[in-house]
């Protein structure tokens, strides 16, 4: 058997100086880092959200705005006119620059 008070006693570890002293100081420094990390990425959630609600109501209120029944009615009637209106005076103007080119 093995007898412990005859085995020499040897300091294996050693701590590098002033650790102790600095070591709660680090503690503290790392938790404020890791509570600053944690509050960004939170604020830019709340961010990401806040901004996607008003972009949402917005295009939601767009939508409702330009969609009365009247407007509907108005902008079909419109169309068959600008449709006309649109070839009267790129056929003009085709006609104008043939005539320019040539």
């Amino acid at each position: 058997m093995i007898d412990l008070d005859t085995l020499q006693k040897e300091e294996q570890y050693q701590v590098p100086e002033g650790f102790f002293e600095q070591f709660p100081q680090q503690v503290m420094n790392n938790i404020r880092k890791e509570r600053a990390k944690r509050r960004n990425i939170w604020m830019s959630s709340v961010a990401a959200v806040m901004l996607l609600v008003i972009c949402s109501i917005l295009v939601v209120n767009r939508i409702q705005e330009n969609d009365t029944p009247y407007q509907i009615v108005q902008t079909k009637s419109q169309n068959s006119q600008l449709g006309e209106d649109m070839i009267d005076y790129y056929s003009n103007e085709l006609a104008q620059m043939d005539y320019y080119n040539f």
